[in-house]
């Protein structure tokens, strides 16, 4: 089975719902900073607030959702990736599966794949600690925090683990880092994947599987080191 191919047409799909959906939002975004129809003539008013705020905090909001939701999908496109390399491409297990598995499905992955790729990692030029992250932002994600927000906050666990988030608004980052102290000593930033981010993250997926790929030819190797059988010492 070509799970690079499977996957790499995931993660293209991803690309084009969020650049179809994306439009939509960022349309209404334009047409009421730049008073277009049907945000051209608003009704009279005496607050101060500016004409259509909530109409545009919608839209603003409604990218933040789309930027997590994708994420959701492409941690999931990457889970099913390396099950299919554990079962229908490599064929390899875990003795026991719970305890590889209990600090994240990346983290055992690699490690698995480490040894039977003859790779400890560090000549893989993709961010890992970024792959990392989606499926950390994809967990958050699942969760609402408050009623009145559909804003996600990183939590203290991956704030430690990365103390500079990749999904996080710069005005945040920068907020947080700019005085001693770590970002977990403030209020837990909110979970910020815009497009930007979103398409390094895909970038570095079709990167990690391209450079699996190029290294399957080890899992032969691999294959016929486990199934020789040992010789016992006299």
């Amino acid at each position: 089975m070509d799970a690079l191919y499977f996957l790499n047409s995931r993660t293209r799909f991803i690309r084009f719902f969020y650049a179809e959906s994306s439009a939509s939002f960022s349309g209404v975004k334009d047409k009421i900073e730049n008073a277009l129809p049907p945000f051209d003539d608003p009704p009279y008013s005496e607050d101060s607030e500016p004409p259509y705020l909530e109409e545009w905090m919608d839209a603003e909001a409604a990218l933040d959702v789309l930027g997590v939701a994708c994420i959701s999908m492409l941690s999931d496109s990457l889970k099913l990736y390396f099950k299919t390399l554990e079962e229908r491409v490599i064929g390899f297990g875990f003795e026991n599966r719970e305890a590889p598995f209990r600090g994240g499905f990346v983290p055992a992955y690699l490690a698995a794949l480490g040894e039977i790729l003859g790779t400890d990692w560090s000549d893989c030029p993709v961010d890992l600690a970024l792959i990392e992250q989606i499926v950390l932002v994809r967990n958050r994600g699942q969760h609402g925090e408050d009623l009145t927000s559909f804003h996600v906050t990183h939590d203290k666990a991956t704030l430690d683990k990365h103390p500079r988030p990749f999904f996080v608004a710069d005005s945040e980052l920068s907020a947080l880092t700019a005085e001693e102290g770590s970002l977990a000593s403030l209020l837990m930033p909110t979970i910020k994947v815009d497009g930007a981010g979103l398409h390094r993250a895909l970038d570095e997926v079709d990167a990690l599987a391209s450079w699996i790929e190029d290294r399957l030819g080890h899992a032969h190797d691999w294959r016929r080191r486990v199934a020789r059988p040992q010789v016992e010492q006299p």
